[in-house]
């Protein structure tokens, strides 16, 4: 008996040991669900009946060693969280496991006993401050817009901009990844909100820095919104349509009419396969697509979801558009995402502008009044496919396509008086179009040589831009001088062809330090040709040689660089110099050719400390040089514009930025206050800037008495400083929340003012310092109580205000801008709303403004079986006062506007929302849970 017992120990030993040496080690992490490691979690390892338990590390790590099953489960816990059970399946062999991070729950039960006040609300990183879309609660059925407006630093205006810390957001993304071609308002007022997880506000260099870590440059702001894993198997599909009426006819001059909406918006999510459809046909200002443009109504847009109004842009919009959107993943190496957008905008538009002209013996003052109808043709395609073959390689291609088309028509009255006396006076008809075709792409290649950080990558671009524009001024004049053709036929054709490449090499010195050597090469070639004809009373069109020009130019920029980077965990810095070298030469039809060689020495600063978690400062120095434009090289007068021909200089030199910007971010994980703060300052060398000549009537030249004639001349002197605040305090949760925001800007403006003496026409020349201040203080308090109330109260205060070297008399230069607002919305009775947008705005110094009372107002009523159902009767313009007035301060000019807007109409409209997610597909008869792999689930709440 006893020899059985002896056996039996001795094969157990021995079974022991081969599965010692036959098991596997499991290892992995437990976070929260803002990403924070848990250390102390309790981790129980149930493999049948048998369990083994540890506990996290400091770093919230855990491990398992001689793990011989392939099937097994986990069970979590963490004081504060809730606990959790996940199973996994792991395939054969003995390879260690490093298992996807485990994200815990908060416990709401341990919250409310501790009182911690939305810990997870708001995160700080190094260039990205993140949002927890959780701790900001909207309405069901809201889009993403309504939750970004409850962010501290994020401010929404009435047409979706969103401005983020003081400084626009050019680009929005979805998960990552650019969405419509990054056109902010299509993805923010249209994707419902409760499928958001987090919002980041993210101060984007571009992809190459981005993986080398090296960033120089003046970032853009970007947007990235991500999807909630438990949603990321679904759709989700929204419809309406609606009709109303005019109150009274619009200022366009149109008659009394219908108003109408009909849009779509189709999400379909499947893992790493989405797809976006959105379709928008409305009359009341509400643009899909931002596609930016120069031209007259090119910048307009309207924006927003079904009902909600777009009258507060400038003009009447009557708006076509078409969106598709579209990601996945083509294997386990490549990645594609693109997008196609298409506007078709009918805009109707009448200013009335009076500016004042600075001038030295002859100040002017030009009043004038216009109607303009714009119709834009807007095609934009975007494209982009990411393939890793490995882990040290990474290429992305990215080939665009855009363009755009204008068709004007306008009539114009211009009165230009100086003294008293009656300089022009003339009406206008402009007939023009245009057609701008972009091609374009980018080709990333990065390698990574071994984990220490050696590192190489090129990015090389290409693009072509052409540029059809033809103009058609006809001018009646009626008093006065009649300076340009009567009929005028200008055909200007343009191409730029550039090409550019980027290279960059990055070589660990240490443990924690780098250097970097790059190269930029950059050169963009443009030919234009200018044709004028001008049409005789007998009808015969005659080509006008003077006013005609073929013009070629070359900017070519080379940058060399070497910058030495250090990384600690609090803190890390960027020095470094560069040589910028750039030629500029051009050549003329009718003039000498010129080539302008200009070198500039640029130091490299960038330093960013972490004070924790939750604070953080940024310091960063860049230099840049800048191309002038055709229309400032161009040598050729062009009197497109009779009373303000412009003329370049074709031997300018490019102008050099040096900029300096600070950032300092902080959030209280216990007060959950919010304070943010930014400083900005360029210094420009050479900057280009304008030379007004002002002529007598009786000047020589019939074509230029009387007229302002605009050069360009390079100037020393130049700067600008922008300061930027916010400060939140919640309170009860987020129940209550005030916000107290300012911004200011001052510019030093140079310009060169010049007048022609009526007697012997000398000519004298004044440099003029306009210094321009902006000032903006405000403040906002928000009531969000969910199911009840969400509104919010604010004002403002901003001054304009200008002053220049060369006083001018009786012209104001002060102007005050006074904004008090409420809006919300009161949800009543379970399923209705009452929503309410009233602003009132006070201006103070402009001409024949009035002090508008803006108020727009709608009832809702949700209905049908989980409220998929929504009928809403709208008032936009309550009190019929939507007027806009803006003004402009140059260096040579001040100047007020008047821009018809949308007038009070009424609409009823018709919504349906469907939708139905999940976190992971249909499962197989592996049954719940699973180790993700080929074939197996993703568990809810697992990161990618």
């Amino acid at each position: 008996m006893k020899l059985k017992y002896l056996l039996a120990a001795i094969l157990f030993i021995l079974t022991a040991n081969v599965y010692a040496q036959n098991g596997r080690q499991i290892s992995g992490v437990v976070k929260d669900s803002t990403g924070t490691t848990l250390p102390g979690a309790s981790v129980k390892l149930l493999t049948g009946k048998d369990s083994v338990t540890v506990a996290t590390d400091g770093n919230g790590r855990f491990t398992f060693s001689a793990v011989t099953v392939n099937q097994f489960s986990l069970v979590i816990y963490s004081i504060g969280y809730e606990g959790l059970k996940r199973k996994y399946n792991l395939a054969p062999g003995n390879t260690d496991a490093e298992l996807a991070p485990i994200i815990l729950k908060s416990e709401s039960r341990t919250l409310n006993q501790v009182n911690i006040v939305d810990v997870n609300a708001v995160k700080i990183k190094e260039d990205t401050v993140e949002y927890n879309a959780a701790a900001y609660k909207v309405r069901q059925g809201a889009v993403v817009e309504d939750a970004i407006k409850k962010m501290p630093g994020l401010d929404v205006d009435k047409d979706g901009n969103i401005t983020a810390q003081g400084k626009s957001v050019s680009k929005v993304r979805l998960n990552g990844k650019d969405y419509m071609a990054g056109d902010v308002t299509s993805l923010t007022r249209n994707l419902p909100a409760d499928l958001v997880q987090s919002v980041q506000v993210v101060d984007d260099y571009g992809d190459q820095a981005n993986i080398t870590g090296i960033k120089s440059g003046d970032p853009q702001k970007v947007l990235n919104i991500n999807i909630r894993k438990d949603k990321n198997y679904g759709y989700f599909g929204q419809g309406t349509l609606g009709g109303g009426r005019d109150a009274i006819p619009q200022v366009d001059g149109t008659k009394e009419g219908g108003r109408y909406i009909a849009s779509t918006n189709i999400f379909s999510f499947s893992g790493d396969r989405q797809i976006a459809v959105s379709g928008n046909l409305n009359n009341t200002n509400t643009n899909l697509f931002n596609f930016g443009g120069g031209g007259p109504g090119g910048g307009r847009r309207g924006g927003g979801p079904p009902g909600l109004f777009g009258g507060n842009t400038n003009g009447i919009t009557t708006a076509r558009s078409l969106g598709f959107n579209y990601r996945d993943s083509w294997g386990k190496k490549i990645t594609v995402y693109g997008s196609y957008s298409f506007a078709d905008n009918t805009v109707n538009t009448i200013t009335s502008s009076l500016q004042n002209n600075i001038s030295l013996q002859f100040p002017s003052t030009n009043t004038s009044n216009s109607v303009e109808k714009d119709e834009n043709i807007n095609h934009r395609v975007n494209f982009n496919l990411e393939y890793k073959p490995d882990t040290v390689n990474y290429i992305k291609f990215s080939p665009t396509f855009s363009y755009g088309g204008v068709h004007t028509n306008e009539t114009a009255t211009s009165l230009l008086t100086s003294n008293a006396d009656t300089t022009s006076f003339y009406n206008l008809a402009l007939l023009s179009h245009s057609s701008a075709p972009n091609f374009g792409g980018g080709l990333l290649y990065n390698h990574r040589f071994n984990s220490h950080g050696r590192n190489f990558s090129v990015f090389i671009t290409g693009g072509s831009t052409t540029s059809n524009y033809y103009q058609n001024p006809v001018y009646d004049y009626l008093a006065g001088k009649a300076n340009a053709p009567v009929n005028q036929m200008i055909n200007t054709d343009s191409r730029t062809d550039s090409v550019g490449a980027s290279f960059s090499y990055i070589e660990p010195i240490g443990k924690q330090s780098y250097l970097e050597l790059n190269y930029n090469y950059h050169n963009a070639h443009t030919t234009a040709d200018k044709l004028t004809d001008t049409l005789t009373d007998a009808g015969q069109s005659n080509r006008y040689d003077l006013l005609s020009n073929d013009y070629n130019f070359n900017f070519i920029t080379n940058r060399v660089g070497l910058n030495f980077r250090y990384i600690d965990k609090k803190y890390n810095y960027t020095l470094g110099v560069a040589a910028v070298p750039s030629v500029l030469e051009g050549s003329s039809s009718i003039s000498a050719p010129t080539h302008v060689s200009t070198f500039n020495f640029s130091p490299v600063a960038r330093f960013i400390y972490n004070f924790s978690r939750t604070q953080a400062i940024t310091i960063n120095y860049t230099g840049s040089p800048m191309s002038p434009t055709y229309a400032e090289l161009q040598p050729v007068v062009d009197y497109s514009s009779a009373s303000y021909p412009v003329q370049g200089n074709p031997n300018l030199s490019p102008q050099y930025n040096n900029t300096f910007s600070l950032r300092y971010n902080k959030f209280d994980f216990a007060s959950g206050n919010v304070f943010f703060s930014n400083l900005n300052f360029t210094q420009t060398n050479n900057k280009i800037v304008a030379n007004t000549v002002t002529f007598p009537r009786n000047y020589t030249d019939p074509k230029l008495a009387g007229t302002i004639l605009t050069q360009y001349t390079n100037a020393s002197g130049y700067y600008s400083a922008s300061a930027f605040y916010l400060y939140a305090k919640p309170w009860q949760k987020r129940k209550y929340t005030l916000f107290i925001n300012g911004n200011i800007s001052y510019n030093n403006n140079i310009s060169y003012i010049s007048n022609i003496d009526s007697v012997n026409f000398d000519e004298t020349t004044q440099k003029n310092i306009a210094k321009n201040l902006v000032l903006t203080q405000g403040a906002r308090f928000r009531v969000d109580i969910t199911d009840i109330i969400d509104a919010e109260a604010n004002a403002s205060y901003s001054i304009n205000h200008s002053n220049n070297s060369i006083s001018q008399a009786n012209v104001n230069n002060n102007f005050r801008t006074i904004t008090l607002g409420l809006n919300g919305k009161n949800y009543l009775w379970k399923d209705w709303t009452l929503s309410y947008d009233y602003t009132k705005t006070i201006y103070q110094g402009y001409t024949g403004a009035t002090n508008p009372n803006i108020l727009n107002t709608y009832v809702e009523r949700r209905f049908l079986k989980s409220n998929v159902g929504t009928l809403r009767f709208s008032v936009f313009d309550v009190f019929n006062e939507n007027t806009g007035f803006t003004s402009t301060q140059t260096a040579y000019s001040i100047s007020q506007s008047n821009v018809n807007r949308l007038g009070r109409y009424y609409l009823l409209t018709f919504t349906l929302r469907l939708q139905k997610f999940a976190g992971q597909p249909p499962r197989g008869p592996g049954g719940p849970g699973g180790f993700r792999g080929p074939g197996g689930g993703r568990p809810p709440g697992e990161p990618d």
